[in-house]
């Protein structure tokens, strides 16, 4: 349960500020082949995870990352962050500029209109996001399967575990399987109203 919480939790960490930095340089900045790096950016998430498991595997024990927490989160990372840019800038882009242009007229540097405007407003839609990276994280299996052995175990794979010889062991599939659920419910009960705000915010332009 330790595993699972702290990776998905320092992934979130992670991938929000970022992913919401780079969002916001591609909604407000005209760039030189910025939709190309945007459709590679969205291309990754089409490439199967068992095509580049081998190298990662390969990389990560040439640095002594395999089972370690550090290794799972990287590559948390780089499944998140190409969807966490893609949903944020979803949400930038629907802020309307003119907001930011009078404050930057009223003497604002651009990080005060990020800091003051533009992640205020977006705020419902960095939650939706960085509750997707956290599922999305907390549910991953494959990388942790193959990248794991025994100290950075989560719980998915420990889930798997409980399948032995001599059958499935449904006792203990059903207490980890809510286990598993547990956070995931009570922390859509929690923040259910900003979900929807987020979601909301998101589809209308």
């Amino acid at each position: 349960l330790f595993n699972s919480t702290f990776v998905a939790l320092v992934t979130v960490i992670i991938a929000i500020p970022i992913a919401t930095l780079a969002a916001y340089s591609f909604s407000r900045f005209s760039m030189r082949g910025e939709t190309m790096m945007l459709v590679i950016i969205l291309a990754t998430q089409f490439v199967p995870a068992v095509v580049i498991i081998l190298p990662f595997f390969v990389m990560f024990r040439d640095i002594g990352l395999l089972d370690t927490r550090t290794g799972l989160i990287l590559v948390n990372l780089a499944i998140v962050m190409p969807f966490a840019i893609w949903m944020i800038k979803g949400f930038i882009d629907g802020i309307p500029i003119d907001t930011e242009e009078a404050a930057m007229v009223d003497g604002s540097s651009r990080l005060q209109v990020i800091r003051n405007i533009v992640l205020p407003m977006a705020a419902p839609g960095l939650l939706t996001s960085a509750i997707f990276c956290f599922i999305i994280a907390w549910n991953e299996f494959l990388f942790a399967l193959i990248l794991t052995n025994k100290e950075a175990v989560t719980l998915p794979i420990g889930l798997a575990l409980f399948k032995g010889e001599e059958g499935d062991l449904w006792n203990l599939l059903s207490a980890a399987g809510i286990i598993i659920m547990a956070p995931m419910f009570v922390l859509a009960l929690m923040i259910r109203r900003y979900f929807v705000q987020g979601m909301t915010m998101g589809a209308v332009r």
